[in-house]
């Protein structure tokens, strides 16, 4: 990772040339998120992958590899949020619910 310092009242023009990253491969269960703002950031292991309410319907839901996992909803007003480890299984659902 660069680490860039851009001075107050000064611009800078940056370029940079994006990797992508492997498919991933099945097996995949499912993991859905429940959350009071469909905004809400969730986080799997720390890497944000995207907003509750993209996870939160019957036919939505984050495909994951089987294995133990950290998911973490924030608030879009920011704070602790809702942590939990939850275990990922093959052809499963997981829900996590990050209620008020």
């Amino acid at each position: 990772m660069k680490k860039v310092t851009i001075q107050p009242g000064k611009t800078m023009d940056l370029a940079e040339t994006m990797k992508a990253l492997p498919l991933a491969k099945p097996p995949f269960g499912r993991l859905r998120v429940f959350a009071p703002d469909k905004f809400e950031a969730v986080y799997v292991n720390g890497k944000f992958m995207g907003h509750a309410g993209e996870f939160n319907n019957s036919i939505q839901g984050l495909l994951l590899n089987p294995g133990d996992y950290t998911v973490k909803v924030v608030p879009v007003s920011g704070g602790g949020g809702h942590e939990e480890h939850v275990k990922i299984d093959v052809n499963k659902v997981t829900i996590v619910r990050a209620e008020k």
